[in-house]
């Protein structure tokens, strides 16, 4: 991580798909390994790994990690989660997290399509189609009836595309739908601010830094939280396989790409954070504005390096180190994807 005085401070002050567990160890003889990766669907980044050649043992939330404990309930018209987990700095830390049901539903209705949402849309789209065609062309004629026709076509597509953005998701290449990770993290910094509020509150009773508070937030993620996948559909609701943060909150549980919208949403609460998704096949994490230390796993990003975070768990992995099966895909021909989250 460097030595304090050349760390980067931050204001602590709240503002504004299959993790595995396992480790590895590169070869002995290896100093640095750069990777060029080009691919049409991944972007050509470069790849960078430790200068030592070995990444620490991971420990699990069971060893090393400590036991986590979690306790998911609801009370007088609300719903609650109290977790408790290690830091890697050995503190034992307790937070609870609440929303009222009431709220909770308003939260719930903004994430999400049906059938039902797109058959709307697409009938907008046939019943203007037909109406502004025969105004066009009853005003200009056939000319200006096609005129009138990629008009609608392209309002279509924009709103399409915003209710899309509106629930949650992107529109990829085909119009293939994917959870929108940077626009998920982004919305939901306020959701998670009493979160950052309570973590803030143990950091300054404790007199915890800013690498115990970050920390603190990474085992939350990784051990308080089990790692279960969501469905990609919960009856006729398409979920594209994520939960919300605040859901994955009160509910206990989360993937790769879940656990990292809620440690994403949690850390965006600090002024002076700076944070990246980090996309390979099948998988999702993180990383953060920060200078690395000798033995960290981290990329760069428009100059800058980021030191990698992997929420997935249920590995007790400190910033700056991955699992094996995460660095295979790191390194592999298909390369990653950097998302900006703030």
């Amino acid at each position: 991580m460097g030595a304090p005085g050349n760390r980067k401070r931050y204001n602590l002050f709240p503002m504004g798909k299959g993790a595995d567990s396992l480790t590895c160890s590169l070869c002995a003889g290896l100093c640095l390994l750069l990777s060029y990766v080009f691919a049409a669907e991944w972007e050509a980044r470069l790849v960078i790994y430790p200068e030592n050649g070995h990444l620490a043992s991971a420990q699990s939330s069971g060893g090393g990690g400590g036991a986590a404990s979690q306790k998911i309930y609801a009370e007088g018209g609300a719903y609650h989660a109290r977790y408790g987990f290690t830091n890697f700095s050995n503190n034992r830390v307790s937070v609870s997290y609440s929303m009222r049901q009431a709220d909770f539903n308003r939260y719930m209705a903004a994430y999400g399509y049906r059938q039902s949402d797109l058959d709307g849309l697409q009938n907008w789209r046939e019943s203007n189609r037909q109406l502004e065609w025969a105004r066009a062309v009853k005003k200009g004629g056939e000319a200006e009836g096609k005129k009138a026709l990629e008009a609608v076509e392209w309002e279509y597509r924009l709103k399409r595309e915003q209710f899309f953005k509106s629930r949650g998701f992107t529109l990829g290449k085909d119009n293939v739908v994917m959870a929108d990770m940077p626009g998920i993290v982004k919305r939901n910094v306020p959701a998670l601010r009493p979160l950052a509020l309570a973590l803030q509150e143990t950091a300054d009773a404790r007199g915890f830094g800013q690498d115990e508070l970050i920390g603190s937030v990474l085992s939350l993620a990784q051990t308080a939280l089990s790692y279960k996948v969501p469905p990609m559909k919960d009856g006729d609701l398409h979920t594209g396989g994520i939960l919300p943060p605040a859901k994955a909150m009160l509910s206990g549980w989360g993937d790769c790409d879940t656990k990292t919208g809620v440690a994403g949403a949690i850390l965006g609460s600090w002024s002076g954070m700076r944070l990246v998704g980090v996309s390979v096949p099948g998988h999702y994490l993180m990383a953060i504005r920060r200078l690395p230390g000798k033995g960290d796993v981290f990329v760069r990003h428009e100059g800058l390096e980021y030191v990698l975070i992997e929420p997935a768990g249920p590995a007790w992995l400190e910033p700056g180190r991955v699992g094996r099966t995460t660095m295979a895909l790191l390194e592999s021909r298909e390369g990653y994807r950097i998302e900006p989250f703030f």
